[in-house]
């Protein structure tokens, strides 16, 4: 009863498109619960097609019509798709796309590929075509999955797709999405070789993320990195500078320091770019910051005096394993006397005495002394500060140590509570 009533309210919707889309969609509904009033929702459906005098609906309802019988299982519904676009070429340009558009999405809900692939070539106008023909590859790609002979196959219909999409950006953002497809199964190999295939700046740089975050993942050998470095550097060669500069940042992003050190080797600003990837390490990830530190090379280790910088610029304890590596590194001496300032920030005692230790620069090593001999001080520990302040050469800056000390040594005695008699006690005394 029910359904009898809603079959007879569908005539009451004012637009004819509208009320075959919806018996067609009750019809599946019904052929799917195998009601066999499934029969009646489609005549219904095809009764309101007398009504449509404008031949663009009415195409346009035919090919709901054919997706609908198509869901329900009527074998005859491809054929009623092609008799529509046959139909449509009598129409505008516009009005033809449109149909055929719209045809494609029906067949990919179907997941009629290569038909849709077809009805997608003879979209005339290029950006709609380009739009579309991603439409199928994405859809096409879902399907790369299972046995080796199976995917063997639908990789031969996947570059029949990419071999229709010629212009720019699509062919790049098809080769991207083909790309990520064969991660997702595991073809590394065949991912990589793709990245070169790439001509737009933009999503090479995509493709390069999307690997490298599969690659980290998936914890896969070595062998696909090194591939897909050496890949990098030619694509460098081809593209420009720049791009070896953005490839430099993304293998570093991802993990990759080795990789990312070996692209700036051939830049010319490399020293510039440098600070610049660690400054960026610096803002996201601590981890990805102290390997990056780690794998620098001896020539490259004066760049770090810009980290110290930043990290002296709010020296806060949680930056110690940073500093820890870097030191570690021996960088210049320079650096290690910003090191040194940083242990005694945070009140690293041992680690900044350690540090002074190797500074063999007589200005710098002064410079660290007389930090040490400060914190010390301030610390409260004296005796220690005046064997710091005998190390130091600099005598200027040795006396004004010494002058701090002095007030110091007094300062503690107030503070214990034992003053130095004042002139007027002292005549008090003597009367």
């Amino acid at each position: 009863m029910v359904v009898e009533e809603v079959l007879a309210s569908v005539s009451s919707i004012p637009d004819p498109y509208l009320r075959i889309v919806t018996y067609g969609r009750i019809g599946v509904s019904l052929a799917k619960s195998k009601d066999p009033r499934y029969e009646k929702a489609f005549r219904l459906a095809l009764s309101e097609l007398a009504r449509i005098d404008d031949p663009y609906i009415l195409l346009r309802s035919l090919l709901a019509l054919a997706y609908s019988t198509s869901l329900a299982g009527f074998k005859s519904a491809k054929k009623a798709f092609r008799e529509v676009m046959e139909s449509s070429k009598v129409l505008p340009k516009p009005l033809r796309d449109s149909l055929r558009i719209e045809a494609v999405k029906y067949l990919l809900a179907l997941g009629e590929v290569e038909e849709a692939l077809f009805y997608t070539l003879e979209i005339e106008d290029k950006k709609a075509r380009n739009e579309t023909l991603l439409a199928v590859l994405k859809r096409a790609l879902r399907e790369l999955s299972g046995d080796k002979m199976n995917r063997l196959y639908r990789r031969r219909k996947i570059q029949l797709i990419l071999e229709h999409v010629t212009d720019e950006p699509y062919r790049s953002m098809a080769i991207v999405e083909t790309i990520k497809a064969f991660l997702s199964v595991g073809e590394y190999e065949k991912a990589i070789h793709l990245v070169e295939t790439i001509g737009n700046r933009h999503w090479l740089k995509q493709a390069l993320r999307e690997i490298l975050v599969h690659l980290r993942r998936s914890r896969v050998g070595k062998e696909y990195a090194e591939k897909l470095i050496i890949l990098s550097l030619n694509i460098a060669k081809r593209l420009g500078e720049d791009i070896r500069d953005d490839m430099a940042f993304i293998f570093a992003a991802y993990g990759y320091p080795e990789y990312s050190i070996q692209l700036l080797r051939g830049s010319p600003k490399w020293e510039e770019r440098l600070k610049e990837i660690l400054e960026m390490l610096f803002k996201r990830d601590m981890t990805l910051l102290i390997d990056y530190v780690s794998a620098l090379p001896e020539d490259m280790l004066p760049a770090l005096k810009h980290l110290m910088n930043i990290i002296l610029d709010e020296p806060l304890g949680e930056y110690k394993p940073v500093v820890d590596a870097l030191v570690q590194k021996e960088p210049p001496q320079d650096i290690l006397t910003k090191a040194t300032a940083y242990y005694l920030k945070v009140g690293a005692l041992p680690d900044a005495v350690k540090v002074i230790s190797k500074i063999t620069d007589e200005r710098l090593r002064s410079l660290a002394l007389g930090w040490l001999a400060h914190y010390l001080i301030k610390v409260g520990r004296i005796s220690e500060a005046v064997d710091v302040v005998l190390q130091i050469r600099d005598r200027n800056l040795a006396a004004r140590l010494a002058s701090e000390i002095l007030v110091r040594v007094v300062e503690e005695r107030e503070k214990d509570g034992i003053a130095e008699p004042t002139k007027e006690w002292r005549k008090e005394r003597e009367a």
